[in-house]
């Protein structure tokens, strides 16, 4: 049994991606919140022209070994993936594409396929609503008070 499947896609001025970042990962997947399916780096330059990355070539030897050690299927991100994510991206940008399993609901699922449960809905609230959600809460808190 697997947990949901996400993909992310992160977009940065300039053709610098920081694999700083990917330390945050390597704890969420170190924790077993998520596991890594697949991850790609993509750079469009002044002109448009896009070309993938590889993460070998970045010279950040912890994304070289996070991609070596937790990456499971490489391959699944495809040339026409990798066109999609491009289109999104303005020119002189670049962008990396997170393939995860969500880790952290495979014991959520189990439960409720063991209560016969079936999944109606799904989707995402991202933070930038919800804080709206909050401040929607608090108004209607503060007219019953």
């Amino acid at each position: 049994m697997r947990g949901p499947i996400d993909y992310i896609i992160v977009g940065f001025e300039g053709n610098k991606f920081d694999g700083g970042i990917l330390k945050a990962v390597g704890d969420a997947i170190d924790k077993g919140i998520i596991d890594l399916v697949a991850l790609a780096l993509i750079v469009k330059d002044e002109e448009g022209n896009v070309s993938r990355v590889n993460i070998s070539d970045l010279g950040d030897n912890y994304a070289l070994n996070l991609a070596v050690k937790y990456q499971k299927n490489p391959d699944s991100i495809t040339d026409e993936d990798i066109n999609e994510m491009s289109d999104l991206l303005e020119n002189n940008t670049s962008a990396g594409m997170l393939v995860i399993e969500q880790l952290w609901a495979k014991s959520l699922k189990k439960a409720l396929l063991d209560a016969s449960g079936v999944l109606i809905a799904d989707g995402r609230i991202h933070p930038e609503a919800a804080e709206e959600l909050s401040e929607e809460k608090e108004k209607s808190h503060a007219r019953f008070t």
